[in-house]
């Protein structure tokens, strides 16, 4: 009797010591793609639902296009001029964003605003070429002015448009969120972000870094525990006009498309908000100057794809790759 009883308490403890090995995982459109996130030690659909609640959440921060947004009435204020509060979440990522702009010389520069509203790519239309000579006038991160958690235009038709860099800022949200709740194994899929959340289920999670010529392929993969993986590529939004191709990454210089030979920059880094702003960054840079600014960073790396499929990488981005 005692030995049957043992051998329950036992059967109990194990069972109430494992945890879930089902993944949980749900899909929706929001932040204008389609996000997924899937939970890997957790079976709570209340955590799940709050992750795409912080999505919804942040988007109604940092639209440009969403008229209630925090974002859309900053650019649009008609007291520009003077210093406006902010957020501390729109705070953080502006000052970040004008760090990144600073850093290329403005070469990627969140207030091209002005001209990126021009682009619809979803109609695949092309803006009028004196409209955007119009607007280049109105791009500088030097027309703001950010201090004591306020904002200042120099330029009233200056727009801040930070699609480039607040996607990485949500994910490391929402992995902090998890890691509140005891979730540590879990990965998020912001549309090209990826954030994996400690191991897939004491394994490395498996990453295909997307072949820009045939885009339902991957060109390689990666083994990643606990990092940001983002791609930035001329395959994720565009459209093709007289055999010519017009993607979603615009030159502040010319309001149009870079033209660099390049199809895709990728990079691994701790914060996903770093790797969502390089990836832009180093695109705009081209190969050769933005590798040797990868090399220059600590706790980064990255790769470079170019249109003939060609593959350049910095120093430490071998060591991620899946020889398997």
């Amino acid at each position: 009797m005692k030995k049957s009883i043992l051998s329950l308490l036992i059967f109990s403890f194990i069972l109430c010591g494992c945890k879930n090995t089902t993944p949980l995982s749900n899909k929706e459109f929001c932040l204008d793609t389609i996000i997924q996130i899937t939970l890997y030690d957790s079976s709570s659909k209340n955590i799940l639902n709050n992750c795409f609640d912080l999505c919804k959440k942040y988007e109604r921060i940092f639209s440009a296009n969403n008229k209630k947004s925090e974002l859309y009435k900053i650019n649009h204020s008609s007291n520009k001029l003077e210093a406006q509060e902010l957020s501390d979440d729109l705070y953080k990522v502006i000052k970040q964003g004008l760090y990144y702009s600073d850093l290329s010389k403005g070469s990627f520069d969140i207030t091209i605003g002005s001209i990126s509203s021009l682009w619809d790519f979803k109609k695949h239309t092309l803006p009028e070429d004196p409209l955007i000579q119009h607007h280049l006038h109105d791009v500088s991160y030097k027309n703001i002015i950010l201090e004591n958690h306020k904002i200042r235009f120099l330029n009233t038709e200056t727009m801040i448009d930070l699609g480039a860099i607040a996607k990485g800022y949500i994910a490391d949200q929402i992995k902090n969120y998890l890691l509140k709740e005891n979730v540590e194994s879990a990965l998020i899929n912001l549309g090209g972000n990826i954030l994996c959340v400690g191991k897939k289920q004491e394994n490395p999670f498996i990453i295909g870094v997307t072949n820009p010529q045939q885009t339902s392929d991957s060109l390689f993969s990666l083994k990643i525990n606990d990092l940001s993986v983002v791609t930035s590529g001329t395959y994720q939004r565009f459209f093709e006009i007289d055999s010519k191709r017009y993607h979603h990454i615009l030159n502040p210089k010319t309001g149009y498309s870079y033209e660099n030979g390049l199809s895709s920059v990728t990079i691994i880094s701790k914060k996903s908000i770093q790797g969502d702003a390089l990836s832009t960054v180093c695109f705009s840079l081209g190969k050769e100057k933005g590798l040797e600014l990868l090399n220059s960073l600590e706790g980064v790396s990255g790769c470079f794809i170019d249109e003939n499929n060609q593959v350049s990488y910095s120093k430490a981005f071998k060591h991620y790759l899946n020889k398997d």
